[in-house]
């Protein structure tokens, strides 16, 4: 399977941020890096973060929105593929697996 990483805006989540990261961890399929962009939080984002359990880059911009910040996260990547969630959003463990199993099926 092809690698990918993963891009999460984030604006003001530290109270929901390591539950996200907690269901991007239990992927069956782990992610090469996982880019958080912090749009702008007034909170302790980055503490938040600590002790993650998956490769973790924490880019800071001032507050532009999540399409900037996603925006931002995804030219950090040079993954073949990207995928992306809000910060207070969780993942199925099988969900990347299923993904990048109907793309290998179906290319097109």
């Amino acid at each position: 399977m092809s690698g990918y990483g993963v891009v999460i805006p984030a604006f003001n989540a530290s109270t929901t941020i390591a539950e996200t990261l907690r269901s991007v961890a239990a992927q069956t399929v782990r992610a090469e890096l996982v880019v958080i962009v912090d749009d702008g939080s007034t909170d302790d984002l980055a503490s938040a973060i600590v002790g993650a359990d998956l490769p973790v880059k924490l880019l800071r911009q001032d507050n532009a929105g999540p399409g900037s910040a996603t925006t931002r996260g995804i030219a950090a990547l040079s993954t073949p593929f990207v995928a992306t969630l809000d910060a207070d959003d969780l993942w199925l463990p099988t969900k990347i697996e299923a993904q990048l199993a109907y793309l290998e099926r179906s290319p097109q």
